[in-house]
């Protein structure tokens, strides 16, 4: 029974997040030009149902019942995981389309995050909450770094937006189990090497290609979940 409020918690969460972001995107991208960019993909309809099925498919799957015991902890896994689908498919087609992992969005699911594993916490006392806020705030660290190392040898690497993003994959992943973050992350570069592989070969050249890393963060992030429980 209560899986099945996780579930429906989490879907209807992704749908009121779809449909806000849907409905808001000047709001959030807050660039005109961007903006002309993907209004001009269309697709937002598309973008909600695909958040949804996110949704769905990433609460069935969440091992409920072992580090998530309390409905306190119930809630709140499935407020984050609804808003994380939700987002997903918005944060992915901007930054393919225009490479931005906006700020309006993304800081929001931090807030989501910090706010859900506070509460959670304190109402659940479940353990697992510790490891999601340490998960989170050790990849953003190390994202930062890389980040860091990239402006000081005049390198590309990461971005500040996947340095934000880097908490709010790192900490959903760890709902799904404490060692999920290590699988996220061969699972998002072995993403990035393939995109970036294909890449090299449509421009026919590996020098100066570059590729939009959310999008392989991100569904990185729903693959190690889905496959966490059942590989570790």
């Amino acid at each position: 029974m209560m899986h099945g409020m996780v579930i429906g918690v989490s879907v209807l969460i992704a749908v009121v997040v779809g449909l806000v972001l849907a409905r808001t995107l000047r709001t959030w991208i807050a660039d005109d030009a961007h903006a002309a960019v993907l209004e001009g993909s269309r697709g937002n309809v598309g973008l909600v149902i695909v958040g949804t099925l996110i949704a769905a498919i990433g609460s069935l799957a969440l091992p409920v019942g072992e580090a998530l015991k309390t409905p306190a902890d119930h809630i709140g896994a499935a407020l984050l995981l609804g808003a994380v689908a939700g987002a997903t498919p918005f944060l992915v087609r901007a930054d393919v389309l225009v490479r931005r992992l906006p700020d309006r969005i993304v800081w929001p699911l931090i807030g989501i995050g910090l706010v859900t594993t506070v509460v959670a916490s304190v109402l659940g006392g479940s353990s697992v909450w510790f490891l999601v806020l340490f998960a989170g705030v050790t990849a953003a660290l190390l994202f930062a770094g890389l980040h860091l190392l990239g402006r000081a040898m005049n390198a590309r690497t990461m971005g500040l937006g996947d340095v934000k993003l880097a908490f709010v994959v790192f900490s959903t992943a760890t709902l799904f189990d404490p060692f999920a973050p290590a699988l996220v992350l061969v699972a998002m570069m072995l993403i990035s090497g393939i995109w970036a592989l294909i890449g090299a070969i449509r421009a026919g050249r590996v020098r100066g290609v570059t590729i939009a890393f959310g999008p392989a963060m991100l569904s990185g992030m729903w693959l190690g979940c889905l496959f966490a429980p059942i590989l570790l």
